[in-house]
């Protein structure tokens, strides 16, 4: 029995991996097949000849990976568009974990003391100034905050910043910084929430507002 399938469509080929074949036989009879076979172009526009390899339930090891890519780059008229495998590694299960993930804090930030979480953060606790709290996702303000607020750290422009702001010395939302000063301390009572505009600056709106805003950017965005 074959460990390798072969499928031709409008987009290339896809090349199905057994799960429960030996990979180094598999591998061997992928480039025979290949070889072999003298596989054209499925595209009437296109000398290239796209291939995408397929798993199943099985992940392969970088090491496996990195042998299919370098047969593939031997012969510049195949293209190895991707490997898809129908499970996700733990190191990518632990991220999207992370990701989601929502932290509730309810201690004291002492000065000079910066606090990073993974996910989104409720804060329920005291930001003493000069201190930092810092997360990945957005960050709900119920506590005391007179230090540094960052949402979306370090590159996440959609995370949003929400509570009574007016204390805060700073917001970050990414890259972006917002100094909260005597001028503009009175934009930042409760009931705001801070986001990155489509100019890439901080802006501050009503909550009332806050599905219509974000709906808007997301699309802007794309």
């Amino acid at each position: 029995m074959s460990d390798i399938i072969l499928k031709g469509g409008k987009d290339g080929f896809s090349v199905i991996f057994d799960e429960k074949a030996n990979y180094d036989e598999a591998f061997k009879e992928l480039k025979e097949l290949i070889m072999q076979q003298n596989v054209k172009s499925t595209s009437e526009n296109d000398d290239i000849i796209n291939f995408t390899i397929k798993t199943g339930r099985r992940l392969f090891t970088d090491e496996q990976k990195e042998s299919i890519e370098t047969f593939f780059d031997k012969y510049p008229e195949l293209e190895l568009k991707d490997i898809e495998s129908d499970v996700e590694s733990k190191v990518d299960v632990q991220k999207l974990l992370d990701k989601n993930k929502t932290t509730v804090e309810s201690g004291i930030v002492r000065s000079g003391q910066q606090l990073k979480y993974q996910g989104d953060l409720i804060f329920l606790g005291t930001l003493h100034r000069d201190a930092q709290i810092c997360a990945t996702g957005s960050i709900y303000i119920l506590g005391e905050v007179d230090g540094i607020v960052h949402a979306g750290y370090p590159d996440n422009t959609n995370a949003v910043i929400f509570g009574n702001l007016k204390n805060v010395d700073q917001l970050r939302i990414a890259d972006v910084i917002e100094i909260v000063t005597d001028d503009n301390r009175i934009n930042f009572e409760n009931g705001k929430f801070a986001f990155v505009d489509d100019l890439h600056a901080i802006s501050i709106d009503d909550l009332k507002n806050y599905k219509n805003r974000i709906n808007d950017l997301r699309k802007r965005t794309g």
